[in-house]
C-alpha cells in the first residue's frame, strides 16, 4: 500500500474514469451515471446494531459536468450581452435601428459557423474552444460596426445630395462600394489577428492540446 484516498477524514476506495480521446465528455460522463444507477442497488447492505441499515454507495468525488455547463452557460451569456451591447451602441451612433439589428446578427451566425468548421475539423468543444469563440466575439463586433457605419454614412450623403454623389445610383451600389471601401482595412486587421496565433499553432504535444484549440476557434470565427 502506498497512500490513501481521504475524504473529510474518512478513508475511501476511489477510482477514476477517464473519457477516451475525442469523446464527448458530458455523453461520457451521463453514460457513468446509468451504470452507477445500475450497480447501486446490487451493492454490499448490513443492519447494524442500533436497527440502522449501512450500506456501500458511489458518490461522485469530482465530476466535470459542473464545469462544462458553466463554460456553455458563460459562452451563452457572453453572446446575448454583446448583442444587447451593440443594439444599444450602433442606436446612440448611428440612431439605425435595422444597423444594429444587421450587426447583431452577425453574432449567433458567426458562432454558428465557427462550430460548423469545428465540426469539418474535429476540433473538440473544450474549454479553451469555446473561450476562443468568446474572444471573437469582439472581433466580430467591431467589423460589422466598421462596415455598417461606413455604408451608412454613404447612403446618408446621397440622400443629402452631397457634391460628388450619384443621387440616383442604386441602394445596393452604394452598399457595394461603401463596403469595398473599407473592406482592405478591415482584412489587414483581422489577418493581423490571425498571423499573430501562428505561433501558438506551431506548438507541440502538450502545449498544442491545451492552446491549439483556442487559436483555431477564434480563427474559424
Amino acid at each position: 500500500r502506498r497512500g490513501a484516498l481521504d475524504d473529510a477524514g474518512a478513508q475511501v476506495v476511489g477510482g477514476v474514469v477517464v473519457a477516451r480521446y475525442g469523446a464527448n465528455p458530458l455523453a461520457t460522463i451521463h453514460a457513468v451515471e446509468a451504470q452507477i444507477a445500475k450497480i447501486q442497488v446490487g451493492l454490499p447492505r448490513r443492519t447494524l446494531a442500533d436497527g440502522r441499515i449501512s450500506q456501500v454507495t458511489i458518490v461522485p468525488f469530482y465530476n466535470r459536468e459542473g464545469l462544462i455547463e458553466e463554460t456553455l452557460a458563460t459562452l451563452s451569456t457572453a453572446l446575448w450581452q454583446e448583442i444587447l451591447i451593440t443594439i444599444i451602441v450602433v442606436l446612440v451612433l448611428l440612431r439605425d435601428l435595422r444597423s444594429s439589428l444587421l450587426i447583431s446578427g452577425l453574432l449567433p451566425l458567426g458562432v454558428l459557423a465557427a462550430f460548423v468548421v469545428m465540426k469539418l475539423t474535429g476540433v473538440a468543444a473544450n474549454v479553451m474552444a469555446l473561450g476562443g469563440i468568446a474572444i471573437a466575439i469582439g472581433t466580430m463586433v467591431d467589423i460589422g460596426i466598421v462596415f455598417a457605419e461606413n455604408i451608412a454614412e454613404r447612403l446618408e450623403q446621397r440622400d443629402r445630395g452631397q457634391a460628388g454623389v450619384d443621387p440616383i445610383e442604386q441602394r445596393a451600389g452604394i452598399v457595394s462600394r461603401a463596403a469595398a471601401e473599407v473592406a482592405p482595412a478591415v482584412m489587414t486587421s483581422v489577418l493581423t489577428t490571425v498571423v499573430s496565433f501562428l505561433p501558438v499553432l506551431g506548438l507541440s504535444s502538450a502545449e498544442f492540446k491545451l492552446f491549439g484549440p483556442l487559436a483555431l476557434t477564434k480563427t474559424f470565427a
